[in-house]
């Protein structure tokens, strides 16, 4: 039986994953995850594929009140409620995303650690800044078969393509079989699959360190070739919002 294995969070956009036991989706995805985002001193948006070690950040966040924690590896702790400041635009994935720089002492501290003046944003809407779809996933089963090509002194799980969610009881790659259908998770939320996720750099991180340690696209293409980028997993949009649960099971339809 196809079910929820994990559910995925990242408060703060190409963060530190946090596991979840239960979430609201929306149309415009899990109303909590990537609310914030970092940009450099130009403006631009900054990502692990610029500081891979940001992975190695934890973020909380709730919205009421709405209050956000950061921790660092070094025990650096930095926790209160959001205070906007000035207003700013960024171009993420060729989408024009406003937003307000956090004012207190986030700036120094981040930008202490990618060693470069950063600041840290937040959307002014919820589900602006994920890459090219809402909701992500994957199967166990994908994930198990790219980890048997790899070497064993990797660390290959899922966190390495950072979905929303990982599902269980599923075949090989099953859920590319699924696209253009609907899918089923829980007792309310129903998601039409409508793309292969194309994968980038960040895979080759390791997704604790940010160190690279694998080509993750290689491993990948080595298998499924393509003749554009390496295709792992799939992008969903909302159809129905509701509640997920680990453990909820997935049914898939027309």
């Amino acid at each position: 039986m196809r079910s929820v294995e994990n559910i995925y969070i990242s408060p703060v956009k190409s963060m530190g994953l946090s596991g979840q036991g239960e979430v609201h989706v929306d149309f415009s995805g899990i109303v909590e995850d990537r609310r914030f985002y970092l940009v450099d001193q130009g403006g631009r948006l900054l990502t692990q594929r610029q500081v891979g070690p940001l992975v190695q950040l934890e973020s909380e966040y709730q919205m009421e009140p709405e209050w956000l924690a950061l921790s660092l590896p070094d025990g650096t702790r930095v926790e209160c409620l959001v205070e906007l400041g000035e207003e700013v635009a960024t171009t993420i994935w060729g989408r024009r995303v406003s937003g307000r720089v956090l004012a207190g002492d986030w700036n120094r501290v981040l930008s202490d650690f990618c060693r470069q003046p950063v600041a840290l944003v937040r959307s002014n809407q919820p589900g602006q800044c994920y890459d090219e779809y809402p909701i992500s996933l994957v199967s166990e089963a994908s994930v198990l078969g790219l980890r048997r090509r790899a070497p064993p002194s990797v660390v290959l799980d899922s966190r390495r393509f950072r979905p929303n969610f990982v599902l269980g009881g599923c075949q090989l790659h099953e859920e590319d079989e699924w696209l253009g259908g609907l899918v089923r998770i829980g007792e309310d939320l129903v998601l039409r699959l409508v793309a292969r996720d194309p994968r980038c750099a960040i895979t080759t991180h390791d997704p604790t360190t940010g160190d690279t340690d694998l080509d993750t696209l290689g491993l990948i293409l080595s298998y499924r070739p393509s003749q554009r980028v390496p295709y792992f997993g799939v992008y969903g949009i909302v159809e129905r919002p509701g509640r997920v649960t680990v453990g909820d099971t997935v049914e898939v339809g027309d």
